[in-house]
């Protein structure tokens, strides 16, 4: 009896220890919500008809990762769309991602679950739950979730309509971008359902909520700071471009190369006045770029030997590399940064990390015979160097320590949100090659650089071609140029919204803000080009990375954990019953083992006594045997 309680108290205490050991870890689930999507399929007939799927979301605290599990199979824009969602559903609340986990989970009686169309409503329900507001279930919405907050244009709207309507939903939203049929309109409404146009998510949100999320926008930037800079960077450079200036050669020069050069930096310098003048130094600043790179080209034609070039050129680029590396040293241990300036040290390496690059551009023409175009990468690199002082000018000079190392993680982040938008932008279709072909390019970029250890410059090159792939995603839904004006407004309010958020934080988001004045120069909704206007988003897209980037070196603690995309085999989040059910068989195993333990040592213990007590007992037996 002793035996068998001592192995069901181990059993128990085996049990309650684990599960203390585990009560740490355990994740709090911070809600669930379930609400219904719409696809299509192919009917008997060969007609499109819509099918109704159900999607469960629950979140817990966590580490921001996505998980998105479906029956049956989940195709890959479906994927993509979940991360989006759950990333875009933050920024529009203002929360941080990284606090919690998602778990996505589709139920469909279709062959195969897949497209965009999901990715509104995949945003309500990751907003409903953050928010604390639950959604209605009498309504739903078809939609895609582009990353300014607009609902995206999908396809087969009137019969995904009809499908919510058989569901006995009451109110169906949709894009304002798209239209639903006459046939289906009367069809909703016999059912006792009414269509409803959305513009975006926060419009949508209301519908299902009640609630009105959205923010009040400030359309007065508080720019003191910002200008400061700006100023001052724009001083410093102009210094600079004044002593290369003064020291060209005669415009009377007999090399027509000279002459070109010169007449298009004298051109350039004349636009930087006036845009300086009217408080416009980061574009008068931006512009100094090209007209220094020129009037350093045209005094090194000048001075260019006409025998040896290619020593002459490759010494310069020798020397060049060598004061990269000093410039490097200098930003990095003799400027100290605050919260709100770190940025600032972030852009100076990057601007030296493409100084560099030209510089292999530079080499690589020469090595090729092109001298031109060696000496035009060598301009480039010698002035983008320079400017890695101008965006320090402002900070404290004193002895700091600054290790690239330590954003490994925050590079790691930018690389995997990059891969996702470039999936996702490639699996919508989009139509602009060029654009495309860039926004891969600066991926690859952005990998070659984490991968040798450049993490800052990842970090830049990975925005960049998030920027890309946002601008080309918000671009898919530019059907025609009425909504042109509704999508370059959202936009607008997106990037704003961004900076208004930024700056209640104490944050100047220096590039941000750069990039919104620089995007206004070709948005005019009464008379722009397609081209001009996808410039125009491709600004506003970089002014909202630009602006989280500041925001998240501006606390040194909020380093993202690179989201992962898992799929989940059930309809609901189990993984932490699956992990109770996991320790308590642990428990168990662990008491059944030492239960075997305590068992084989009292049968030890008792064999033991059973033996010496045999062994006394024939001595008592040899002992008499020898008496008789």
């Amino acid at each position: 009896m002793d035996s068998r309680l001592a192995i069901l108290s181990l059993l128990f205490i085996s049990f309650l220890l684990v599960g203390a050991v585990h009560a740490q870890g355990v994740q709090d689930v911070i809600g669930s919500t379930s609400l219904y999507i719409f696809g299509v399929t192919n009917s008997s007939n060969g007609t499109l008809v819509g099918v109704p799927a159900l999607l469960n979301l629950t979140v817990t605290n966590g580490t921001g990762k996505v998980f998105l599990g479906s029956t049956p199979l989940t195709q890959t824009d479906t994927q993509a769309q979940a991360v989006l969602s759950a990333d875009l559903a933050c920024q529009l609340l203002n929360v941080n991602c990284d606090n919690y986990n998602f778990y996505y989970y589709i139920t469909s009686s279709s062959v195969e679950v897949g497209g965009p169309s999901a990715g509104s409503a995949f945003t309500m329900a990751a907003m409903s739950i953050l928010s604390g507001k639950p959604l209605n279930p009498n309504v739903a919405m078809t939609g895609t979730a582009n990353p300014d907050g607009s609902v995206g244009i999908v396809g087969d709207v009137s019969q995904k309509s009809e499908a919510a309507a058989n569901q006995h939903i009451k109110t169906f939203l949709y894009p304002s971008t798209d239209s639903i049929s006459s046939s289906a309109f009367s069809y909703d409404e016999a059912h006792g359902e009414i269509p409803i146009p959305v513009n975006s998510e926060y419009q949508a949100f209301q519908y299902f909520t009640g609630y009105n999320l959205t923010p009040t926008i400030n359309y007065s930037i508080q720019t003191n700071l910002y200008l400061a800079l700006m100023k001052q960077t724009y001083l410093q450079f102009n210094s600079y471009q004044n002593s290369l200036y003064s020291s060209l050669p005669t415009a009377n020069s007999s090399n027509s190369s000279i002459q070109i050069l010169i007449s298009e930096a004298e051109s350039d310098i004349s636009a930087q006045k006036a845009e300086a003048s009217n408080g416009g130094y980061y574009v008068a600043a931006s512009s100094m770029i090209t007209s220094s790179s020129d009037i350093l080209q045209a005094k090194l034609f000048e001075i260019l030997p006409t025998s040896n070039q290619n020593s002459f050129i490759a010494n310069l680029i020798s020397k060049e590399n060598s004061t990269i590396s000093g410039i490097e040293s200098n930003i990095s241990s003799n400027y100290v940064s605050n919260s709100s300036t770190l940025i600032l040290k972030l852009i100076a390496f990057d601007r030296l990390m493409q100084a560099r690059d030209y510089l292999n551009n530079s080499a690589a023409s020469l090595s090729s015979g092109n001298i031109q175009n060696a000496i035009y990468y060598y301009s480039l690199a010698t002035v983008k160097a320079e400017t890695a002082y101008f965006w320090v000018s402002v900070l404290q000079k004193g002895k700091s320590s600054f290790s690239q190392s330590q954003y490994e993680l925050l590079s790691n982040y930018y690389l995997y949100k990059a891969s996702s938008y470039n999936d996702y932008a490639n699996l919508l279709g989009v139509d602009l090659p060029s654009e495309v072909s860039q926004m891969q390019s600066y991926l690859t970029s952005a990998e070659s650089r984490y991968y040798s250890g450049n993490y800052v410059s990842s970090i830049f090159a990975s925005i960049e071609s998030i920027s890309l792939a946002q601008m080309l995603i918000e671009e898919n839904s530019l059907i025609n140029i009425s909504v042109l004006s509704q999508i370059g407004n959202q936009s607008a309010a997106a990037t704003l919204n961004a900076i208004n958020s930024a700056e209640k934080s104490g944050i100047t988001p220096f590039l941000g803000i750069s990039y919104y004045y620089f995007g206004n120069q070709f948005y005019n909704s009464s008379n722009i080009s397609n081209s001009d206007f996808s410039e125009y988003l491709l600004f506003e897209t970089e002014a909202r990375d630009f602006t989280q980037l500041g925001a998240l070196v501006s606390n040194a603690s909020f380093i993202p954990y690179a989201p992962s995309l898992q799929p989940i085999p059930v309809s609901t989040p189990v993984a932490p019953l699956l992990e109770e059910i996991s320790l308590i068989v642990l428990g168990l195993a662990i008491g059944i083992v030492l239960a075997g333990i305590l068992f084989e040592y009292k049968l030890y213990s008792k064999n033991t006594k059973m033996n010496k007590l045999r062994k006394t007992r024939k001595k008592k037996r040899n002992k008499k045997s020898s008496k008789k």
